[in-house]
């Protein structure tokens, strides 16, 4: 059984209380049909891989290049709806970068459905319908190269850096789509100043799917995620860049948005949690770093199986047959997967390649917060995509959420079983 534990090298040398923390951030468009490449929508099978019409809004990759005692690590957010192993691992070929590898790199998708389709982009899919997304030699290339470029301008532009972090709750924005109690209103913000003290970086998480759009949506677009982060940049100033990670939002929908179009639902959706995004940033004090640790983790899966009822709840979305599925499993869906814990100071983040469901974020936040963390949070659809992460008990009561969870009912706590290890091991 492979059981690798990497740990930055930053936190093996012996610091000074205060450790120079820097940092370098760089935004570029990840939209193919400025380049003229057809482009594959992500989310929804109904699309039946009909190409997007045009662009609403850019969509982006947006990096975070950190230094830390000589030690490179990066995260990346993206406008995609998930993210194959492929397009870490190819982007990181690309940069180039001395030092950065995948144990020392997130990148989370937004999980916008009117962005880029992860299938599409990954090399493991052979499926060859349009309805999941057809695998694309020219998209993944036009990513990988610009998110390769984001890393570099990144990296680039690294400067001193102090931090801070803060939480709000964003009542009534977001609700269980399976009906469950559980929800997960937290808003949790890493904000990043330079060294004059002016805002360089705000790192907004919070929990909604980004399904405003619907399958009849055909431009490409960021969603409310995009219009969120342009929100907090254009309240916060020139010279600020935010990014977004999403939470454990495998059974969270987003709730109260209003307007005459579903690009109008988005907008004010996404002006909303801008606002409260922008307003918490404002009210947030950085300070010297005294800790920065990033730690990877990768997990054995339980053996891959069909999940119960998939034929005739994804599959019928997704034209897939159950002998489609049996073939389909042991090629396009990984043996083993990363987690991550991201910690900056009094911030940290635990990290899954997947969609889990409300309770497991829960439980891997409360894992943090017990261990000393005070401002815990979760990002899902990082670094690969497992799919839905479940409880045993919510796997047993069967839903669309189930029909694409591919490893049986034991995912859910072996995930949080090592979920709590990285926790552990991040707030020691």
């Amino acid at each position: 059984m492979r059981f690798v534990l990497v740990i930055c090298a930053a936190i093996l040398v012996a610091s000074p209380v205060f450790s120079e923390l820097r940092a370098g951030v760089a935004a570029v468009s990840i939209t193919p049909l400025e380049e003229g490449i057809p482009t594959q929508l992500g989310g929804y099978g109904d699309r039946a891989g009909k190409p997007a019409e045009g662009i609403h809004d850019t969509i982006y990759a947006k990096a975070l290049v950190f230094d830390h005692n000589g030690a490179k690590s990066a995260l990346i957010t993206v406008d995609t709806c998930s993210v194959p192993l492929c397009v870490v691992e190819e982007s990181l070929e690309k940069a180039a970068i001395e030092g950065l590898t995948v144990d020392r790199t997130l990148i989370a998708a937004s999980h916008t459905h009117a962005g880029l389709e992860g299938f599409a982009l990954d090399r493991r899919n052979i499926a060859g319908s349009p309805h999941i997304g057809v695998f694309s030699e020219d998209m993944l290339d036009f990513v990988t190269s610009r998110i390769a470029r984001a890393l570099l301008e990144a990296e680039a532009a690294i400067e001193p850096v102090t931090a801070g972090a803060g939480r709000t709750q964003l009542e009534g924005m977001n609700r269980n789509r399976r009906g469950s109690e559980c929800i997960d209103e937290d808003m949790t913000l890493l904000r990043l100043d330079r060294a004059d003290g002016t805002p360089y970086v705000v790192l907004v998480n919070y929990t909604a799917h980004a399904t405003i759009m619907s399958a009849n949506e055909m431009l490409i677009s960021g969603g409310w995620p995009g219009v969120m982060q342009r929100t907090v940049e254009a309240v916060l100033g020139e010279g600020v860049t935010c990014m977004y990670t999403n939470g454990a939002e495998g059974d969270i929908s987003p709730a109260g948005a209003r307007g005459g179009s579903n690009w109008e639902r988005a907008e004010d959706y996404g002006r909303r949690a801008g606002l409260e995004a922008a307003a918490l940033a404002q009210r947030i004090d950085t300070r010297p770093v005294e800790t920065f640790e990033l730690h990877s983790l990768w997990v054995d899966l339980p053996p891959r199986q069909p999940a119960p009822d998939f034929v005739n709840i994804a599959g019928a979305e997704y034209h897939i047959t159950a002998e489609q599925l049996e073939q389909l499993l042991p090629v396009m869906f990984p043996s083993e997967a990363p987690l991550y814990a991201l910690r900056i100071n009094d911030f940290a983040m635990l990290t899954f390649p997947g969609e889990p469901i409300c309770e497991v974020g829960l439980v891997a936040k409360n894992a943090l917060a017990g261990a000393g963390i005070a401002y815990p949070c979760v990002a899902a659809l990082t670094n690969d995509y497992i799919g839905y992460i479940l409880t045993p008990t919510e796997y047993r009561r069967g839903g669309y959420e189930v029909t694409v969870s591919f490893y049986g009912e034991t995912l859910g706590e072996l995930i949080l079983t090592k979920a709590r290890e990285l926790a552990k091991q991040t707030a020691e």
